[in-house]
C-alpha cells in the first residue's frame, strides 16, 4: 500500500496528460497522390511508417511516465512493509527489559548481554531522519540520536525492578503518536509470563526475544516476622520457597549476619522457625538459598524492632477488652502494669473510650482539655456506617453508633475513619476512639481483626509509632517529617523530611533522623520476578494483536520493514533519470528518420 507524505503535490499528475494532448495536436493527415512511378516505394514506405508510429508512442510513454515519476518522488511516496529503498522518517521507541529477570546466566553469559546485542542492532538501522526514543525497566522515555542511545545501553545493568511491558508498549504508542509520523515499538525482552499486560493505543509492535528454555528456578518467597514489635524472649518467622519442584531446600537463617541454623524447607510450605532472646532495639533477620542462576531472589531479609512488652492496666469487667488482652498478655505482647490505661483517661498514656454514660461526657471533656488533648467528643451519631480501611485497621467493620470526634486546638493525628470523619485520633500519649469496644457499638469485637487492631494500637501508645514498613523494590512511602537520612549497608543518603521515598533495591533500609533510629524498611524484590517461565507467542499476539515475533538473531532485521514504511523517493528518482535518458535516445532517432 502506497501513501504520500506531501499527498497535495499529486495535483501535478494532471500534467501527464500533456504529452497526450502534445501528440493529438501535432498528428494530421496528409493528402497523397501516387504516381506510378513511385507505386514500388509504397511497401517500403508502409513499413518506415510502421516504426515510426511505434517510436511515437514510445516515446509518448516514456515522456508520460517521466512526468508521473517526478510527481510521485515530490508527494513523497512510501510503501507499507517496504524493504524498497530506505525508509520514510519514522519514529522507533525500543523497549529493553533489563528488569530482574534480565540477570539469569544461561551457559555462562547473562541474558541482559544477548538483549543489549540485539538491541543495538535494531538502533544500527535507524537514520538521522529517524526520533528514537529507548525505555528501560526504570520507565524513563530517553530520546537522542541512535549513537546516543548505544552508550546508554552499554551502561545497562539487570536493575531489581518489575517492568510491566504492556504499560511500556502503551507509553511508547503515546510517543509514536505525538510525532505524527508512522513508526512502531519495539520490544527486547526475555518475555517472562508475569511481564505482560495488555497495552492500550495503537501501532506497530515487534517483539524480540531468547528462543532458549529458561533455566529452573527456586527463591525466597516470604520471610515474615509476624507482629513487631518482638519482646525480649524472642519470636518466630515464618520463610515460604517458591520452586519448579517440590524437592526439599536448604535454607541458611541469620540474625545480624550472624549464621543462627540451617533449615530445610519444602517449597510451597511455609516453614516456622523459632528466634531465640535479641537484645532491645532494631535486628535484621535474613533467609539465604544456595545460588542459582538467578541470584536476586536467592536471599530475602525482614527488620524486626525488639522491645519490652507494653505494661498496660485495663478493665477486667469489660468482657471483650479483658479477653482481648488475655489473649495479647499470654502471647508475651503485653504485661500487667500501670504503663498503658486501656478505655479511660489516666495521668500518663491512654487510650479513651467513649464513656456508657452520655452525662459523663462532658466531665470527660473537661479532663482532656485539662491534659491539653486537642480533640473532644462531640454529639452521638447513630447511623450504621463502616470503619475506613487504613494502616491501623486493614478491614473494614461496620458501626452502629460512635460518638464525633471534633478537633480543638494544637497537634494531632487522625489514624482511622468513619465515613471520612475523624474515629480514631492520637494527640500525645493520648488516643481517643470514637466508639465503645462493644458489639452494640461496633462489630469490631466479634472479628478477626481485634486482637490485632488492639495490639497495634497499645503498641503505638507505648513504644511510639513502630516504622517498619514491608516494600517492593520500586514502590514508595512517604517519610516521616524528622526523618533526615537513610542508611543501607553502612551508606548514609540524605532525605527530605516528609518527601516521598522510593525503594531502590531490596534489603533493609534504617530511617534515622540525626542519631535517633526512627524505624527501618525492609525492601522485597517482586515474586512475580522469580517466575521465570516465558509467554508463548500466541500468548503475545492475544495481549498485542497484530505484533510481530522473532528471535534474537533475526528479530532486528524486521525492525521498520516490520511496522515502518520504504521510501520511493530515490528509486522514483532515478526512474524519471531513465526515462528523460531514453526520450534524448527516441527524440534523437525520431528527428533523424523524418
Amino acid at each position: 500500500m502506497i501513501s504520500f507524505t506531501l499527498p497535495w503535490a499529486l495535483l501535478g499528475l494532471a500534467a501527464a496528460a500533456l504529452p497526450l494532448l502534445l501528440h493529438l495536436v501535432r498528428r494530421h493527415e496528409v493528402p497523397e497522390v501516387l504516381f506510378p512511378a513511385v507505386r514500388y516505394l509504397e511497401d517500403a514506405r508502409r513499413e518506415q511508417s510502421r516504426r515510426l508510429r511505434f517510436r511515437e508512442w514510445l516515446l509518448l510513454l516514456v515522456r508520460t511516465l517521466l512526468i508521473v515519476a517526478l510527481v510521485l518522488a515530490a508527494a513523497g511516496a512510501t510503501v507499507r512493509r517496504g524493504t524498497f529503498g530506505p525508509h520514510a522518517p519514522s519514529a522507533l521507541v525500543l523497549v529493553v527489559d533489563n528488569d530482574a529477570g534480565s540477570g539469569i546466566v544461561i551457559d555462562g553469559e547473562p541474558v541482559l548481554a544477548l538483549l543489549v546485542r540485539a538491541a543495538v542492532q535494531v538502533l544500527g538501522r535507524a537514520t538521522l531522519s529517524d526520533r528514537v526514543w529507548l525505555i528501560a525497566a526504570d520507565g524513563v522515555a530517553r530520546a537522542g540520536t541512535a549513537v546516543e542511545l548505544r552508550r546508554h545501553l552499554a551502561e545497562l545493568r539487570p536493575e531489581p525492578l518489575r517492568l510491566d511491558l504492556g504499560h511500556a508498549i502503551a507509553a511508547g504508542r503515546d510517543l509514536v503518536h505525538g510525532t505524527r509520523r508512522s513508526g512502531e515499538v519495539v520490544v527486547v525482552s526475555m518475555l517472562q509470563r508475569s511481564a505482560l499486560s495488555a497495552a492500550r493505543g495503537e501501532g506497530d509492535v515487534l517483539v524480540v526475544r531468547p528462543t532458549g528454555t529458561p533455566p529452573a528456578n527456586r527463591g525466597v518467597a516470604t520471610l515474615n516476622a509476624g507482629l513487631q514489635p518482638w519482646s525480649p524472649a524472642g519470636g518466630r518467622v515464618a520463610i515460604t520457597i517458591v520452586s519448579s519442584d517440590t524437592v526439599p531446600v536448604p535454607v541458611t537463617l541469620s540474625v545480624g549476619g550472624r549464621t543462627l541454623r540451617d533449615v530445610l524447607v519444602t517449597p510451597g510450605t511455609p516453614s516456622v522457625q523459632r528466634i531465640g532472646p535479641q537484645s532491645p532495639g532494631w535486628i535484621v533477620i535474613t533467609a539465604t538459598l544456595p545460588p542459582d542462576e538467578f541470584r536476586l531472589d536467592d536471599a530475602r531479609s525482614v527488620a524486626v524492632r525488639v522491645a519490652p512488652p507494653a505494661l498496660v492496666q485495663w478493665d477486667s469487667t469489660d468482657h471483650y477488652i479483658d479477653a482481648a488482652a488475655r489473649v495479647l498478655a499470654a502471647d508475651g505482647r503485653i504485661r500487667g502494669g500501670s504503663g498503658v490505661r486501656l478505655g479511660t483517661l489516666g495521668s500518663g498514656a491512654s487510650v479513651v473510650l467513649p464513656p456508657d454514660d452520655p452525662a459523663r461526657v462532658g466531665a470527660l471533656n473537661r479532663s482532656l482539655a485539662a491534659r491539653g488533648i486537642g480533640w473532644r467528643f462531640g454529639e452521638a451519631m447513630t447511623a450504621p456506617e463502616q470503619i475506613d480501611s487504613g494502616a491501623v485497621l486493614p478491614t473494614r467493620e461496620a458501626v452502629s453508633k460512635r460518638y464525633r470526634l471534633e478537633h480543638t486546638d494544637g497537634g494531632g493525628e487522625v489514624l482511622a475513619t468513619v465515613g471520612g470523619a475523624p474515629w480514631l485520633v492520637q494527640s500525645g500519649a493520648v488516643l481517643l476512639l470514637g466508639s465503645r469496644l462493644d458489639p452494640a457499638w461496633t462489630a469490631l469485637p466479634l472479628s478477626a481483626s481485634f486482637v490485632p487492631f488492639l495490639d497495634a494500637t497499645l503498641t503505638r501508645i507505648a513504644h511510639g509509632d513502630l516504622i517498619a514498613p514491608d516494600l517492593v523494590v520500586g514502590e514508595s512511602l512517604r517519610l516521616p517529617d524528622r526523618a533526615s537520612a537513610v542508611i543501607h549497608d553502612g551508606l548514609r543518603t540524605a532525605v527530605a523530611g516528609g518527601s516521598r521515598w522510593t525503594a531502590p533495591a531490596a534489603g533493609v533500609f534504617h530511617l534515622v533522623a540525626g542519631t535517633d533510629t526512627l524505624g527501618a524498611i525492609s525492601v522485597r524484590l517482586d515474586p512475580r520476578e522469580s517466575d521465570l517461565s516465558r509467554a508463548t507467542d500466541r500468548d503475545v499476539r492475544a495481549l498485542w494483536p497484530g505484533a510481530t515475533v522473532a528471535g534474537l538473531r533475526d528479530g532486528p532485521a524486521f525492525t521498520f520493514a516490520a511496522g515502518g514504511r520504504g521510501d520511493l523517493r530515490g528509486a522514483l528518482l532515478l526512474l524519471a533519470l531513465c526515462c528523460a535518458l531514453t526520450e534524448t535516445v527516441l527524440t534523437g532517432r525520431v528527428r533523424k528518420r523524418n
